[in-house]
């Protein structure tokens, strides 16, 4: 188990860590409010909220540990973000040149130019064709994301070359 835990990327690895703390931390706030102040609902319903993020992390363990999961990699080329909209619309292009569209949440910051690397729960993405019904059903088959660094300026390129 520990080998496994190791040989999963670091961003799903703290995806992982922070659920279960979340839920932990949920627990442990109403119990010590309970002994205080008696207050048996809220200790109801921090004990849900743990028993809940110990059922998506045990989830989330099993999708990773299946490798059920698709990373998408490459680097900005832009950032829309509709008005009205809870996501962002962020334009990717991988190593072959490909462009993709990715809609993701307007809390996640993304810069242009930089190199992004995506990591999503295979299957369960639907593309509907609506822009506002793509993202909202693509919202649990987001994992996380990691930033790679700036690419190379290609000046810096020929010199590292030649």
């Amino acid at each position: 188990m520990k080998n496994q835990w190791n040989q999963f990327p670091f961003v799903l690895r703290r995806k992982i860590l922070l659920t279960f703390l979340a839920g932990l931390a949920s627990i442990a706030l109403s119990l010590i409010i309970f002994i205080i102040t008696t207050d048996h609902i809220l200790l109801v319903l921090g004990s849900i909220i743990f028993l809940a993020s110990l059922v998506l992390v045990r989830s989330l363990w099993s999708t990773i540990a299946r490798g059920q999961y698709e990373i998408v990699e490459g680097v900005c080329s832009s950032v829309i973000s509709p008005v009205i909209r809870r996501y962002r619309k962020i334009q990717l292009i991988d190593g072959q040149g490909a462009e993709r569209t990715l809609l993701l949440s307007k809390s996640a910051k993304f810069q242009i130019g930089a190199r992004y690397r995506f990591y999503f729960q295979t299957g369960s993405r639907p593309v509907v064709g609506n822009d506002y019904l793509d993202a909202a059903l693509s919202t649990n088959s987001f994992l996380g994301y990691e930033a790679l660094g700036e690419p190379a300026v290609p000046e810096e390129q020929a010199k590292e070359n030649g």
